[in-house]
């Protein structure tokens, strides 16, 4: 109860237009790294449809894609005992 106390007493005395001003032009993520690669036809055609469903750009359905697909990879893997040569 005292820490929920701490914390709002904490958002209220301090001055986030401030923090933020100081912040100013500053990259607070980590760097962004590019993957330039070939799709087929087929692929376009289908992320340009997903598109035009979710309205989110060929491009991010392409990325969200591959995240689906990673995430789906990595719990396969986890999930198996790796053979070690």
């Amino acid at each position: 109860m005292k820490k929920n106390l701490d914390r709002a007493h904490y958002y209220e005395r301090t001055d986030f237009a401030s923090l933020m001003a100081s912040r100013k032009g500053k990259r607070l993520t980590s760097s962004v790294k590019r993957v330039t690669m070939n799709i087929s036809e087929q692929i376009y055609k289908e992320a340009n449809e997903l598109d035009n469903y979710m309205s989110m750009g060929y491009q991010n359905v392409l990325k969200t894609a591959m995240t689906i697909g990673l995430t789906e990879l990595y719990s396969q893997v986890a999930s198996h005992k790796v053979a070690t040569h």
